[in-house]
């Protein structure tokens, strides 16, 4: 997907990116050349179906600039974006899993709620919508980001700073504790305010 820069000859370029991976992942990765190849010959069968449901979505999503890396240090949020969308400055995540029967996954939602926070930062304009695509179900899905996915994205942030400072943060009721091999090394502190907030 990020090789793509228009929506002429989809299926081609599709191709194109493929024939490229085979070549490109044995080189970064240790992948089994039979078994990539075989998966390669899978994909190959499934280009026109996932070219022709991406089509009518790449016009909102190109131009565009692939890999952009973002950064504040007032945020405490860094990343890499998958795409920004050139008009209008639109985050745009490629995830490679299925996509939801409706909206996006949930994590997805909180990344683009981050990366609109670096964005808004970035250009002095609030960037309230993105996009997110499952090129393995031809869709690319716009959503709009609200306050409370802001506000989530920066509890998540929190929470990873407190792991990084080595506490842990409160344990959920649901956690699934029993079985876990750091039980004994979990220490996590309740106190009156994480009971209601």
């Amino acid at each position: 997907m990020l090789s793509i820069s228009d929506n002429a000859g989809l299926e081609s370029k599709l191709c194109e990116a493929l024939s490229r991976l085979e070549l490109e992942l044995p080189l970064v990765y240790e992948i089994d050349p039979v078994e990539l190849g075989l998966a390669c010959r899978e994909m190959e069968k499934r280009i026109p179906e996932l070219a022709s449901g991406l089509a009518p979505h790449m016009n909102s999503i190109l131009p565009s600039e692939v890999e952009v890396d973002l950064r504040s240090d007032r945020l405490g949020l860094s990343g890499r974006l998958d795409r920004l969308v050139v008009s209008g400055s639109v985050p745009s995540v490629i995830r490679t899993g299925h996509a939801p029967e409706d909206g996006v996954w949930k994590k997805d939602r909180l990344m683009l709620a981050g990366y609109s926070m670096l964005l808004t930062e970035m250009y002095g304009k609030k960037v309230s919508r993105g996009f997110v695509e499952y090129p393995r179900s031809s869709v690319v899905r716009e959503i709009e980001i609200h306050s409370v996915d802001r506000s989530r994205a920066l509890r998540i942030r929190d929470r990873v700073r407190q792991i990084k400072e080595g506490r842990l943060p409160e344990r959920p009721q649901d956690a699934r504790c029993e079985g876990c091999v750091v039980k004994e090394r979990c220490e996590t502190r309740q106190t009156l305010a994480s009971r209601f907030f």
